[in-house]
Formats: structure tokens, sequence, C-alpha cells
């Protein structure tokens, strides 16, 4: 089961990625951010979904072409299965749907 400090870790994450997507300031998307969730919502009908799994102390996001789960390595989010970064996937994902490269820097 995920510890307390994780979720907190998570939690942190989680409102610092929708300050940096909002910050973006792009009429095309829009963020949605309550305690354990972080939507992305596209105008042409995309969505990414970012949540916390509390029993694994891991951030997972849902994205069209699939579902990815990321855990904490040296204050990084790193996916098991793909060696990605969190941070790095999410300015992929959103660099796509808006045609242009974005920095979530």
């Amino acid at each position: 089961m995920g510890a307390p400090d994780s979720e907190q870790r998570i939690e942190v994450t989680l409102k610092r990625l929708a300050a940096r997507v909002e910050a973006l300031g792009r009429d095309e998307l829009e963020v949605e951010s309550v305690p354990g969730r972080l939507d992305v919502l596209f105008e042409g009908g995309g969505k990414l979904i970012l949540s916390r799994q509390s029993a694994t102390g891991q951030i997972w996001l849902a994205e069209p072409r699939g579902g990815w789960r990321f855990d904490e390595r040296d204050g990084r989010w790193i996916c098991d299965k793909r060696g990605v970064e969190l941070v790095a996937d999410l300015e992929r994902l959103l660099s796509d749907q808006l045609g242009e490269p974005v920095s979530l820097a």
C-alpha cells in the first residue's frame, strides 16, 4: 500500500502539472483538477487523465493510445514499461494535440 507521504508527493505533482498546463494559456484545452486527478480536455474531443493510485503509490496516465503507470524514482516519475519521464510524456502528448512544441518546464 502507498505511504501517506507518497500520496502527498503525488498531489503536489498533479497540482504543479495542472498549473503548468494552465500557464500555456491555450484556448484549445481545458484543465480540470480535483484532489487525486487531473484531466486535460482538448477542443477536438481528446482527453488526457492523470490519476493518483494510492494503493501502489503511482500516477496513472490514460491517453488515446493507452494507459501508463509512473513510479517515483529519485524525485522523477518514470513509466515502468517505457522508461519515459512523466513531464516529457505530457509534453509529447500536448505537442501532438496542439501541433507545435510544448514545454512544461
